[in-house]
């Protein structure tokens, strides 16, 4: 029994023995290389990178967008006779209760401006919340009260210009809109001061604008 131990023992020597001894050759047959010739051979396998030209970027001038407005507001095609210079009549509220709510402020307007619509009217406006405007006008020959074309509905989100008017002109200009930021066209909400009926009627654009040739 021993003895089998011992051989099995030698066997397993002579076979680590033979392994070290193939390692060592095969170790010998490679020459070691110093450090600096792995980096040079490295390097000079690799194919040599050619230098790449950058072009210029191309200078673009860029001209800032205007607002091209193309046409004008003819007031003078609704104009009044005369404009009123005579002294204001006192504002008759009892001809628009409702209108006592903005008390205050029609009377600062009709004091502080002069005529300032279709001849003999003072129209005032003030805010009413964000981009939003409303007002009253007075006429100065009786102190009556009525509404200007103002507020909901005659309100845009992009509005260029509002509450454009003159004293001798029938023609009011609520808003002066574009539908986006960038939009170069504009569109008018407009109306014209019907005296007969004392009331304000709705007017087509193509009615009151003169286009630029």
């Amino acid at each position: 029994m021993l003895g089998r131990t011992y051989k099995i023992t030698a066997i397993l020597f002579s076979m680590m023995l033979l392994a070290c001894n193939n390692k060592t050759t095969n170790t010998a047959e490679e020459p070691m290389l110093a450090p600096d010739t792995i980096a040079v051979e490295a390097i000079a396998d690799k194919p040599a990178i050619k230098e790449t030209e950058i072009a210029e970027s191309p200078v673009v001038d860029v001209e800032d967008d205007e607002m091209a407005l193309k046409d004008s507001i003819n007031f003078a095609k609704f104009e009044v006779g005369t404009v009123a210079t005579k002294t204001k009549a006192p504002i008759d509220f009892s001809s628009y209760p409702e209108a006592k709510a903005f008390k205050t402020r029609i009377i600062e307007g009709y004091q502080e401006l002069e005529v300032n619509f279709a001849g003999h009217y003072v129209a005032t406006y003030f805010g009413c919340g964000a981009s939003c405007i409303m007002g009253f006008m007075v006429d100065a020959n009786d102190g009556k009260i009525y509404d200007l074309p103002l507020g909901e509905g005659k309100m845009c989100f992009w509005n260029l210009d509002r509450a454009v008017y003159l004293s001798s002109s029938k023609l009011f200009i609520s808003s002066i809109c574009k539908r986006n930021e960038t939009d170069k066209d504009v569109f008018y909400i407009a109306s014209v001061w019907d005296e007969e009926a004392k009331e304000f009627k709705d007017i087509d654009e193509k009615e009151f604008l003169i286009s630029k040739k």
